[in-house]
């Protein structure tokens, strides 16, 4: 069967960054009340590299407050992104002076953003910082092959088996696959149906269209049916994988013909 290369569903690269970065910063406050000395985020800058998972990934992060007096206010800390919170917690005192908070920070290991972070008083004082993150690069999956039924015809009675696959990988583990899919378009240009997902899970039942033998080995399957009210027709078949971090993989392009 020949295969071709359709279009691109935005597969996009993210930069690369191989190190992390553990410096610290100093702010001045807002407003007055708090003498503070100084306030400070470590890290502040984080890079993440090839060898962080990709996903959610647990980062520590330390806050340090010092005052130029002794308070009896609490002071408490946040982290928002955008306006919206992320974190909060209260500091510990250390000393008279001397004010820390140990924290563990979800982090999206592949975007790219800025954390504001905030350290307050109860009268309403104010300090800001904020943490940086770079995202580690991510490639999208890859599908090396499709193909599927060339030419069903309508029976006469009862159905017709229908059969799709496509090979399927991703450069930095299957586990980042989130899925594989195809659409079904007409010769007048409608998409028959939804995406249709693809199983890769070692599922063998029929009637719902589950045909695949081997579990995780990068062969996706599906099966669909046609029965005697089915007219005759012919689709452009569109396969695409997904990846974990929402890239597409490029578009592979086969046809389907229902005759009678």
């Amino acid at each position: 069967m020949k295969h071709s290369l359709h279009f691109s569903l935005g597969a996009v690269l993210l930069l690369v960054f191989v190190i992390s970065s553990c410096d610290e910063i100093s702010t001045t406050p807002e407003s007055g009340s708090l003498s503070v000395q100084s306030f400070s985020i470590s890290p502040n800058n984080v890079q993440f590299d090839e060898e962080t998972p990709i996903g959610v990934v647990s980062l520590p992060v330390s806050l340090q407050l010092t005052l130029n007096e002794p308070t009896d206010q609490e002071i408490r800390y946040t982290f928002e992104n955008r306006g919206n919170l992320v974190e909060e917690g209260t500091f510990n005192s250390e000393s008279e002076t001397e004010y820390i908070a140990e924290l563990s920070l979800a982090v999206n290991s592949v975007e790219n953003v800025t954390y504001k972070v905030y350290a307050f008083s109860n009268s309403g004082d104010r300090m800001q910082g904020s943490i940086n993150f770079i995202g580690r690069m991510v490639s999208p999956p890859e599908i090396a092959d499709a193909y599927n039924t060339e030419e069903a015809v309508i029976p006469n009675a009862g159905n017709e088996q229908i059969d799709f696959f496509a090979e399927v990988s991703h450069p930095d583990g299957q586990e980042y696959i989130d899925g594989v899919f195809f659409i079904l378009i007409d010769q007048q240009g409608n998409q028959l149906g939804n995406d249709f997902e693809m199983y890769d899970d070692g599922v063998q039942i029929e009637d719902e269209g589950r045909i695949d033998e081997t579990a995780d080995d990068g062969l996706y399957s599906r099966a669909f049916f046609i029965n005697p009210s089915n007219n005759p027709d012919e689709y452009s078949v569109f396969y695409y994988a997904m990846g974990a971090d929402g890239q597409s993989s490029d578009t592979l392009q086969t046809q389907l013909r229902i005759v009678e």
